[in-house]
């Protein structure tokens, strides 16, 4: 039951002030803790110490805060945070240290390639440039436990959250080398860029280490009681990090007691990314607590001291809440949000968090119902994502996927690939594989029994093109489901790119008056087997100039941009081009409409959710893991001017949706939010226990949550 979950395991509602040195001064405990109260906050992260101490102690690394006298913040916070019932959780750093800390042990220092001292972040020429101790050392291992265990030991702390644990690129220190040729029988590799495969054997092997020190870590904090927590800062999903650091989500996430991942508000991630985070924490880690860690200050975490907007702030709040997940609200200046310098979002979570708390056994305990299961590829993603999005593909293509799924209210989760097995396919209803270009074997056979077993596919791009380890193959790995064969030639279509619409078909509904839809992007021309049908294909570059010349021998070519293939009892749709990433990337219609086109077909026209609602409004439905037969449907308003960051929500009114549920009547519905906004329509039973519930938003601002429970 929920109720005896430990602290950590049910939901958290964070507060992290990353303080400055100067705010130690007056430090007032007792206000941080009424300003918790208010804001309904039930856990602090306060600053511990490593690059600046903010208490003292006597091991020989000690660096206290210049601006301290007699003051002992984590003293007077936890115990005044402890008579509230509220858990503290104390933040350390250990990546760089000020030169003073350096000369005391410089072997226990990150070198680069020419013996140099190296800096964190390669930030040499900043105020107080860090030292970067290196991750093998002694500083970053057995210091950093003992340091942890005198908080434990002096202040009965509650956790321990290690900031940036991992370390960018190659050290070259004496105890890197020594350990490199210990573990491997060789010399640490040189040379050339740290991104390129050269460096994949030494990445893999830096992963071990980083996760021996968070193994260590954990038994070092679980000394002091199961009840203690250890976490840190990975970045996951939306970041390119493993190439540069050995880190991501997958291989750390048995150390944490809960999985949090940095979201700040940006403009080049969707407003849905919250969801996506938390969606893709949830099918990584069931039994977590799945947080977003994000700021109401700053926008992409740069203007760090300033306020953000308001909206969509909020907007990013009610996504994560919409998926079940926690919040942990980070600033960088001041003693808590109502003491700094910029105080127009102090209370900005406030009502948010007296929400999740009112209804925290419901939001805490969801998961979500699904039309479609998107397979999440992590090789795919190492090897694919880029942080510039104009090069990534892999992140693109899935952000666009679900921007289509959202727009059209069809209803999604994440299959992760360590998941996927015969027993996790056998309930999705159609797999969604967006540019899963590296597959391994047993996931192509997973895939393909699925298909032959009756199951609905639709693909992208160069998916099953490569081996798991980005090796490319000759042909598609897929290529008997999709029913075509790679010839081994591809096109780019970035300028001047169209494809033909050949025949009627359900791929082509819409498109009744015009033979001609926009391409872009590289496409892979593909050989059709005589089975599949091809009811859209290539068009070679049209030049526009001269527009007397502008016009091709034939619009149609035997490559085909969409292959509908019968496999066994199940149907596969392969585009192959980017579809999905264009949606995101390049925004003509043509590319919604063929996606949306697909899952119409595939899903034979019946979906979970359909509404009156425009596409800017996020339609959520979940059901609640300890109430059976409870559902919960989360609308949230996008709806604004054309511009980032959102500024202004326009109110909604009279939105009807209609839910296609596991049940045979409705007990009860009820709005969470704003209060007797929802209506019961009309209901109507389905057959095999399936009802079709009709109901009414009177009225939707930025967001409302329905509760509806039947039997």
């Amino acid at each position: 039951m929920y109720n005896d979950k430990k602290w950590y395991q049910k939901q958290l509602r964070i507060l992290q002030t990353v303080l400055r040195e100067p705010d130690v001064v007056d430090y007032n405990a007792e206000s941080v803790v009424l300003y918790m109260e208010e804001i309904r906050a039930n856990c602090i992260v306060v600053n511990g110490g490593g690059i600046i101490d903010f208490f003292r102690h006597e091991l020989e690394t000690a660096n206290p805060n210049l601006f301290m006298t007699n003051e002992d913040i984590l003293k007077d916070l936890t115990d005044a945070c402890h008579r509230k019932g509220i858990k503290v959780i104390v933040r350390v750093d250990f990546r760089g240290v000020d030169k003073r800390i350096y000369d005391l042990h410089p072997d226990w220092f990150a070198v680069n390639e020419n013996g140099e001292p190296m800096y964190w972040a390669n930030l040499a020429n900043i105020p107080n440039p860090l030292y970067a101790p290196c991750y093998l050392s002694y500083y970053r291992n057995e210091h950093a436990f003992r340091f942890s265990e005198i908080m434990f030991e002096r202040y009965g702390i509650d956790g321990i959250w290690e900031n940036a644990p991992f370390q960018n690129g190659i050290c070259y220190c004496e105890r890197c080398r020594d350990a490199y040729r210990a573990d491997l029988g060789k010399e640490l590799p040189r040379g050339g860029n740290f991104a390129d495969p050269a460096y994949d054997e030494y990445r893999a092997w830096k992963c071990d280490n980083l996760n021996r020190h968070l193994e260590n870590y954990r038994k070092c904090v679980k000394r002091f009681g199961d009840d203690k927590i250890y976490c840190a800062e990975i970045f996951g999903l939306f970041y390119d990090h493993y190439k540069g650091t050995s880190s991501d989500l997958y291989q750390v996430k048995d150390h944490f007691d809960f999985l949090v991942t940095p979201l700040f508000t940006a403009n080049h991630e969707p407003l849905n990314a919250p969801s996506t985070l938390t969606k893709f924490l949830r099918g990584l880690e069931p039994d977590k607590t799945p947080v977003m860690l994000f700021g109401h200050l700053g926008t992409n975490n740069e203007l760090r001291y300033v306020s953000s907007s308001v909206p969509e702030t909020r907007i990013w709040m009610w996504q994560a809440v919409s998926s079940g997940g926690s919040l942990w609200d980070c600033i960088f200046n001041g003693q808590h949000p109502g003491a700094t310098y910029d105080r127009r979002n102090a209370f900005l979570a406030k009502d948010v968090y007296a929400y999740m708390e009112k209804n925290e056994s419901l939001l805490a305990e969801q998961l979500p119902v699904s039309d479609v299961s998107i397979l999440y590829s992590r090789n795919s993603n190492n090897i694919f994502n880029n942080g510039d999005r104009t090069k990534d593909a892999y992140i693109t293509h899935l952000v666009g996927l679900e921007q289509l799924l959202i727009s059209n209210k069809i209803q999604y989760n994440f299959l992760l690939d360590q998941n996927m097995t015969e027993q996790s396919l056998s309930g999705v209803k159609c797999l969604i594989i967006p540019n899963g270009a590296c597959l391994s074997d047993r996931e192509l056979e997973l895939v393909r029994q699925y298909v032959r077993g009756g199951g609905k596919l639709l693909s992208t791009y160069e998916t099953s093109l490569y081996e798991n380890d980005g090796t490319p193959r000759k042909n598609l790995g897929l290529s008997d489901v999709f029913g075509c064969s790679f010839t081994g030639i591809k096109k780019d279509c970035s300028q001047y790119g169209y494809q033909y619409v050949r025949t009627s078909h359900p791929m082509t509904k819409g498109f009744e008056n015009t033979q001609l839809l926009a391409n872009w992007g590289t496409n892979l021309l593909v050989q059709p087997t005589e089975e599949a049908e091809c009811p859209i294909t290539y068009v070679p570059k049209i030049y526009p100039q001269s527009p007397e010349r502008a016009w091709p021998r034939s619009f149609e070519t035997k490559f085909p941009t969409c292959v509908v293939n019968n496999f066994g009892k199940g149907t596969s749709v392969y585009l192959p081009y980017g579809a999905d990433r264009h949606v995101w990337m390049h925004g003509h219609a043509d590319f919604r409409k063929v996606l949306g086109n697909a899952l119409e077909f595939l899903l034979e026209g019946e979906q979970l959710v359909s509404s009156t609602a425009p596409s800017s409004v996020h339609l959520q439905l979940n059901r609640v893991k300890s109430e059976p037969g409870c559902y919960l449907l989360h609308a949230i308003n996008t709806t604004s001017a054309p511009m980032r960051p959102v500024q202004e929500i326009i109110p909604l009114a009279t939105i009807e949706v209609k839910l296609l549920l596991e049940a045979e009547q409705v007990v009860s519905l009820e709005s969470l939010y704003v209060e007797g906004n929802a209506e019961l329509v009309a209901t109507s039973s389905r057959g095999e226990g399936r009802l079709e519930v009709t109901l009414r938003l009177n009225s939707l601002a930025e967001y409302d949550a329905v509760c509806i429970r039947t039997k």
